[in-house]
C-alpha cells in the first residue's frame, strides 16, 4: 500500500468530497475512509455525533492492552471562495506535478498517509506492542465539538493514550536550509467580537455618534498596539536551532535573548510572519461588519478578531488589556469558548529520538527540533490529559507553499507527498515496536 500512484489518487477523490466547515457534513467522507478500511479487512466503527457529522476509529490489537498509540487526523476543511483560486479547490486537480484542493495540505493529504501506513502495518501483519488506533475526526476547523470533544466522551479509551500523533509541524526549506519542526505545544486560542451601537441616519448628515466610527477607532488602537516579544522555552530551543551563526542586515545572531536586543533583529523578526508569530501575542482583525447602504450611516458595527496569545500568557490579562485599548465606546464579546489552553508536551524522551533518528535517516544530518504550533490542533485535547502529543507531517514545504494552507491554491506537491507518504510508513512501524514510556 506504500505506493505514490496509489496515495495521488485516493488523496484527489479525497479533496473531491466537500468537507467545508461550517456547515462540516463530513459523513461522506468518513465513508469513503471506511470502504477503503474494510476492503483491506480492517474493522471500523463510526461515531455521529450529530446528523452528517462522522467520526471514525480502526484499530490494529497490539500485545498489551491499554495505552494506546493514536493516528489522529481531521476530514473537515475551511472554506475556500472559488472565485479566487486559479482551479476548482474540490477538483483534486493533478497539475505540473501539484495535487490542486481544499485540504491537500490541511489535512487530508496527512490522513492519506497515515491510513496507508496503518493498512500496510496490517497488511505485514506486524503486531504492535500497544494498540495503534487510526483516528479520523470532524469539526476540528471550529473547535472539535462534534468531533474530538465529542469522542473523548464516547470512547473513554482513548483518554488512556500513551501517544497522539497529529499535524502541526513538517520539514521547512527556507531558502534551501531544511529542518524539521516537530510541534510539542501550541498558542492559545482567544476569539473575540467588537460591537458599537451608535445612531442611525442619513449619509449626508454626520454626527458624532456613528458606530462605525467607534469601531475603527477601537480595531486601530487594538492593531497598533506593539506586543512584546516574550521567548518561551520551546521557542528559544527552536530559534537557537535554526538561527545561530545567522548574519543579518545589522546583526549576528548569537543566542535568542542575546540577539533580541538588537533592534535591526527585532525588525527583522517583525517582517517575518512566522518568526513574528511565534514570539508574541498576535490579534488579526477578520471581519468587519457594518451598514448595507452607502448614504445611511447604521446604527450598528461589529469586527471580529483571531486572537493568539502565548502559552505562558493568561486570558483574563489579555481581555483586561484589550478592554483598556478600546475604551468604553465598544463593547467586546468572546466568540463561543473563545479561549484554548494547551499543556506542553516534553521532548526529552523515547519518542521524540525515535522520531528524529527516522528524520534524520531520511534526510540526512537537519537539525530536529520542538515547535511551538502558532495556530490551534486537536491536540490541545489530549496535552491538557496530560498525554504525550506530537504534530509532525514528515513532508518537506517552503514556507510559500505552507502559507496556502488556508489561502488561494492549497496544494502539495506529487514528491511532497511520496515523501510524507515513506516517512508516515517509518514512523508508524518505529510507534508499533515502541514500548511507551
Amino acid at each position: 500500500m506504500i505506493n505514490i500512484d496509489i496515495a495521488t489518487e485516493m488523496l484527489r477523490e479525497f479533496i473531491r468530497i466537500d468537507t467545508t466547515n461550517p456547515p462540516g457534513n463530513e459523513e461522506k467522507a468518513i465513508l469513503f475512509l471506511e470502504n477503503i478500511l474494510q476492503k483491506e479487512g480492517l474493522s471500523t466503527e463510526i461515531y455521529l455525533s450529530v446528523p452528517k457529522r462522522a467520526n471514525i476509529i480502526s484499530r490494529i490489537e497490539g500485545r498489551k492492552r491499554g495505552k494506546p498509540v493514536i493516528l489522529l487526523g481531521h476530514v473537515d476543511v475551511v472554506p475556500a471562495s472559488a472565485e479566487e483560486w486559479d482551479v476548482n479547490p474540490f477538483g483534486g486537480d493533478l497539475k505540473d506535478g501539484f495535487i490542486y484542493g481544499r485540504g491537500a495540505i490541511d489535512m487530508k493529504g496527512q490522513i492519506i498517509c497515515q491510513l496507508l501506513s496503518f493498512i500496510n502495518l496490517y497488511k505485514e501483519g506486524i503486531v504492535p506492542e500497544r494498540d495503534i488506533i487510526f483516528l479520523a475526526t470532524c469539526d476540528e476547523e471550529v473547535g472539535g465539538k462534534n468531533g474530538l470533544e465529542f469522542m473523548l466522551n464516547q470512547v473513554r479509551e482513548l483518554r488512556d493514550a500513551s501517544f497522539v500523533l497529529s499535524e502541526g509541524g513538517c520539514i521547512i526549506n527556507e531558502d534551501g536550509f531544511h529542518h524539521a519542526q516537530i510541534s510539542v505545544d501550541e498558542k492559545q486560542l482567544s476569539q473575540f467580537m467588537l460591537k458599537a451601537v451608535g445612531m442611525g441616519g442619513h449619509g449626508s448628515k454626520p454626527h458624532k455618534n456613528n458606530a462605525n466610527e467607534k469601531i475603527i477607532n477601537a480595531a486601530k488602537a487594538i492593531l497598533t498596539h506593539d506586543w512584546p516579544f516574550k521567548p518561551t522555552n520551546i521557542v528559544n530551543t527552536y530559534m537557537n536551532g535554526i538561527l545561530k551563526g545567522k548574519k543579518g542586515e545589522g546583526f549576528t545572531y548569537t543566542s535568542l535573548k542575546e540577539t533580541l536586543k538588537n533592534k535591526h533583529f527585532r525588525s527583522f523578526l517583525e517582517n517575518n510572519p512566522s518568526y513574528n508569530a511565534l514570539l508574541r501575542n498576535t490579534v488579526t482583525l477578520t471581519v468587519l461588519k457594518g451598514g448595507d447602504k452607502v448614504n445611511v450611516i447604521p446604527a450598528t458595527s461589529q469586527a471580529y478578531f483571531d486572537a493568539r496569545l502565548l502559552p505562558t500568557e493568561s486570558h483574563e490579562m489579555f481581555f483586561k488589556k484589550i478592554r483598556k485599548l478600546c475604551g468604553d465606546n465598544v463593547e467586546i464579546e468572546q466568540i463561543g469558548s473563545g479561549t484554548s489552553k494547551s499543556v506542553p508536551s516534553g521532548y526529552n524522551n523515547g519518542y521524540f529520538n525515535g522520531m528524529r533518528q527516522i528524520i534524520k535517516k531520511l534526510k540526512g544530518p537537519i537539525p530536529v527540533l520542538p515547535f511551538l504550533m502558532t495556530g490551534a490542533s486537536d491536540l490541545r485535547y489530549f496535552r491538557n490529559l496530560g498525554i504525550l502529543s506530537y504534530g509532525f507531517f514528515p513532508a518537506t514545504f517552503t514556507n510559500d507553499e505552507f502559507l496556502r494552507m488556508h489561502g488561494k491554491n492549497e496544494r502539495i506537491s506529487v514528491e511532497a507527498l511520496n515523501e510524507g507518504l515513506e516517512g508516515t510508513n517509518e514512523i508508524v512501524k518505529f510507534l508499533a515496536s515502541h514500548p511507551g514510556i
